[in-house]
């Protein structure tokens, strides 16, 4: 009952988001991953303990609300590209590895931008204390080093802890961008690939590591996994500006006051400095009641949107590039299903 469950759930996914293509690409690897996503969902549940203390309590907090489960998914599925299509066991773990340290990011984020709510419900600061989220995520970071140190699997930990550094150094010049309006392409996109990209480009090396991949394989793979990562982050920055007009002014102010401006807000500020202007005042608190309007008016009037739109499809020309070595599988079809979902999406 339960992968039957999981099953149906994975599918919803793709007819949520009316992306028929990719539900029936999911299809023939929908039974086998739906095993799979539950294994990954037990290990991560006995990751830690819910009524242990106060760090356990705030990471499985944070766990317990689920999410999307991105990278996990490519994970197993690049595994399951390689012949003969069964991965061993392990592959499980270092699913587990991708999203333990992806939420304990995600639990670190909070407390640096004071957020209160994280996947509809009350994030783990906000229940818990700024100090026991940080100690959460400390937590699941080790318990993820732990976990690739189970499996086994040549060179994961030092190409984890080369990961870990870089987002470390994209979250610092984050913290560095804080209240400037000025942040150009290049400062986005340091960004954007440590914080995330990195880690897309991690659960793809862990798959192919863990079935035997040969090292140019390897790197062909992670180059799938940085595309995606980027696209990714391009794609949450569209659709963040699909909202009402109020809500996207007050998104973009809270993303100058925290060190972040989208691609596309980065497009149209670079053609209305005297905007650019306006912004880092009302970041530094500055009453601006008519910002939001024109923010929106300037994203349309630069063509920012279509241009984010142009270069999300580009990357996912790139990912799918990247999957040409991989033998014809059902697991193959799936990875291309997840990086073209990202460009039908955007349209």
């Amino acid at each position: 009952m339960p992968q039957a469950l999981a099953r149906q759930a994975l599918l919803r996914l793709a007819e949520t988001h009316e992306l028929p293509g990719v539900r029936d690409r999911l299809l023939p690897m929908a039974d086998t991953l739906a095993a799979d996503l539950i294994a990954l969902e037990s290990g991560l549940g006995a990751v830690v303990e819910a009524d242990g203390d106060l760090a356990s309590k705030a990471a499985a907090h944070l766990l317990a609300a689920g999410g999307k489960r991105v990278r996990p998914v490519l994970c197993l599925l690049v595994a399951k590209a390689f012949p003969p299509g069964e991965p061993p066991p392990t592959v499980t773990l270092l699913a587990q590895v991708a999203e333990l340290v992806h939420n304990a990011t995600l639990l670190h984020d909070d407390v640096i931008d004071l957020g209160d709510v994280r996947r509809d419900r009350p994030t783990s600061r906000a229940i818990y204390g700024n100090a026991a989220s940080v100690l959460g995520g400390d937590l699941l970071l080790v318990q993820a080093l732990g976990l690739i140190e189970a499996a086994g699997v040549p060179q994961l930990v030092p190409s984890m802890l080369d990961v870990l550094r870089r987002m470390i150094g994209a979250e610092s010049q984050q913290l560095e961008n804080r209240g400037r309006a000025d942040v150009n392409e290049a400062d986005y996109f340091f960004v954007s690939e440590g914080k995330t990209a990195s880690l897309f480009e991690w659960a793809m090396e862990a798959g192919a590591r863990c079935v035997g991949a040969e090292e140019h394989e390897v790197r062909t793979l992670k180059r799938f996994g940085h595309e995606v990562g980027v696209a990714f982050q391009l794609l949450d920055d569209l659709l963040d500006l699909q909202d009402a007009p109020d809500s996207i002014g007050k998104n973009v102010l809270q993303d100058v006051q925290g060190g972040t401006v989208t691609y596309p807000v980065i497009l149209a500020l670079k053609n209305e400095p005297a905007l650019a202007s306006r912004l880092t005042s009302a970041a530094a608190g500055a009453a601006d009641p008519e910002l939001a309007e024109d923010i929106l008016a300037a994203v349309h009037r630069s063509g920012a949107l279509a241009d984010c739109r142009k270069l999300i499809a580009q990357r996912t020309t790139r990912a799918l590039a990247a999957l040409e070595p991989l033998q014809p599988s059902a697991a193959k079809g799936a990875l291309a299903a997840v990086a073209t979902a990202l460009t039908e999406r955007a349209r």
